[in-house]
């Protein structure tokens, strides 16, 4: 089942205090994770999340270093959807440990498909830059790729889900990845660059029409910076795929459990109350 999101909207569970912006066609409703509530009032979450979605900025800095880091350092909304399992939501599931990385999801103004997520919950990581300015922990390392659409990548294990699961159109041949000494630098890995892609029009030739499967993408380095600037911009070529959401590989170099303090909110899909009253009972086992 996947998350409609039209509005987007956040809340506490325990206070019931709501907000909402208008300047999207976005719509997500959270509530305050219990960690992140001891530091952060329902109207600093708010603030917060809405901030992280509307900034658009492109050249993400590393903090300390001031190297370029991919968009998700630094602005948009890094979300997992996920199901109420025999483990932790915020662990990685036996599949993902299997493949070597687990799926997540990047939204923000500019980048926000119809359908965001495939479950009915999830939840939301606090990025590197908004944890440094709040004092919190956030996300800075373990991203290895990015898929501009979700690719289907479940059971590919070749280079952790980041290679074609179908061949596209251009020459595999192994080109050298970009060099960095980030604090990524050691995951961060994308087919694209790897087959000698780095534009938007190369892109679009190699993966092809995706009239039957999004599949045949190739996809970029996860500090790419122009790498995410072309996910952004090859979605106005591909209408028929408008409702898809992006797919951003994380390295399962544990089990994930300390995800669990990067974490800023729960989501449940609100699109309508079947939705809702069907995921809300998730999202507060979640909480």
């Amino acid at each position: 089942m996947k998350i409609l999101i039209t509005a987007l909207i956040v809340s506490s569970l325990v206070t019931g205090c709501q907000s909402a912006t208008p300047q999207s066609p976005a719509r997500l409703e959270t509530h305050a994770s219990y960690a992140a509530q001891g530091k952060q009032s329902s109207e600093a979450l708010v603030a917060s999340l809405n901030r992280q979605y509307n900034d658009i900025n492109e050249d993400c800095r590393e903090i300390g270093t001031d190297l370029r880091r991919g968009h998700y350092y630094c602005s948009g909304l890094i979300v997992r959807g996920t199901t109420d399992g025999d483990y932790l939501p915020w662990t990685h599931s036996p599949n993902s440990m299997n493949r070597g990385a687990t799926s997540f999801s990047w939204i923000r103004r500019d980048a926000h498909p119809k359908w965001s997520v495939m479950r009915q919950a999830g939840f939301i990581l606090r990025n590197a830059v908004e944890g440094h300015r709040l004092g919190l922990p956030g996300y800075d390392a373990g991203f290895i790729c990015l898929f501009p659409k979700d690719a289907g990548t479940g059971q590919n294990v070749r280079h952790n889900g980041c290679v074609p699961r179908e061949p596209g159109n251009g020459v595999h041949r192994v080109y050298p990845q970009p060099k960095a000494t980030h604090k990524n630098s050691e995951y961060a890995w994308g087919s694209c660059e790897s087959f000698g892609i780095t534009t938007l029009e190369g892109w679009i030739a190699y993966t092809g029409d995706m009239q039957f499967s999004s599949s045949t993408q190739c996809s970029w380095n996860a500090d790419s910076q122009k790498g995410w600037r072309n996910s952004i911009a090859m979605q106005e070529h591909y209408p028929l795929w408008d409702i898809a959401w992006n797919e951003l590989l994380m390295a399962t170099v544990d089990d994930g459990y300390g995800l669990k303090d990067l974490i800023s909110a729960v989501f449940v899909d609100s699109v309508d109350s079947a939705h809702y009253d069907s995921g809300i009972e998730t999202a507060r086992n979640f909480q």
